[in-house]
């Protein structure tokens, strides 16, 4: 009589199989998502980084342009086309306008078609009152540009707490501006009475809202996308 095998058929060895299987799989889709998390959290943190980084990382705007600056004043005195824009730090609509047509104007200020003045309107009481002060103390130092464009970003992303005084203290410091000076300009309201007159004569010339924009002393009221901006300079450059 034959001698019955004693080695036992290996129970529950394809279940155990199975579950390796299963997981390693497990393991690298852990893994995927861990390596897709990493991507996606430093494109965010790239993204913030680029739209909050300060113009005193990045060469002076009017270095940038190429053109001279005075003030509140940006390109070459005979350019064809004077833009003005009245504009208020705490208008998002200026905040659009600043951050979408803003770089098509610098263009044509560096190809000297356009001297762009931007002048005060006060919409949003003493709290816009008080910026645009800060955004003079900046322009005792030749800042205004820079001061300008990082504080709408502030704004946009903060709310009116990027207006409160120490708010603006720190985007001077942030700018590299000689604090010292800002500070006891802001403190003191060195500028309040320039920006009082510059609002009164906006208010008699009908600027009523912002941004109102003025080309070459018309006053536009068109679309203010860029396209159709710089439609409107060039033909008012043929003029």
């Amino acid at each position: 009589m034959a001698k019955k095998s004693s080695r036992r058929s290996p129970k529950g060895s394809k279940k155990v199989a199975t579950n390796k299987k299963n997981n390693r799989t497990i393991f690298w889709i852990a893994i995927g998502l861990g390596v897709a998390l990493i991507i996606a959290l430093a494109a965010i943190g790239y993204a913030s980084s680029q739209k909050n980084k300060s113009p005193a990382a990045a060469a002076a705007i009017d270095a940038s342009v190429g053109q001279p600056v005075h003030r509140t004043t940006i390109g070459d005195p005979n350019a064809p086309v004077l833009v003005e824009t009245y504009e208020d730090f705490l208008c998002p609509h200026c905040a659009d306008f600043t951050f979408e047509s803003g770089p098509a104007l610098l263009d044509l200020v560096r190809e000297g078609k356009v001297r762009w003045e931007y002048k005060y309107r006060v919409i949003g009481g003493s709290d816009s009152l008080t910026a645009n002060m800060a955004a003079e103390c900046a322009a005792d130092q030749g800042e205004f540009w820079e001061y300008h464009e990082q504080l709408f970003r502030r704004i946009d992303e903060n709310g009116k707490v990027a207006v409160f005084p120490n708010s603006l203290k720190k985007l001077a410091a942030d700018l590299g501006l000689d604090t010292e000076q800002f500070n006891q300009c802001l403190d003191s309201k060195q500028h309040l009475g320039e920006i009082q007159k510059i609002d009164q004569a906006a208010a008699a010339r009908g600027v009523n809202g912002t941004p109102t924009i003025f080309i070459n002393g018309q006053r536009y009221d068109g679309s203010r996308s860029p396209e159709a901006i710089k439609a409107a300079i060039e033909a008012a450059a043929q003029q």
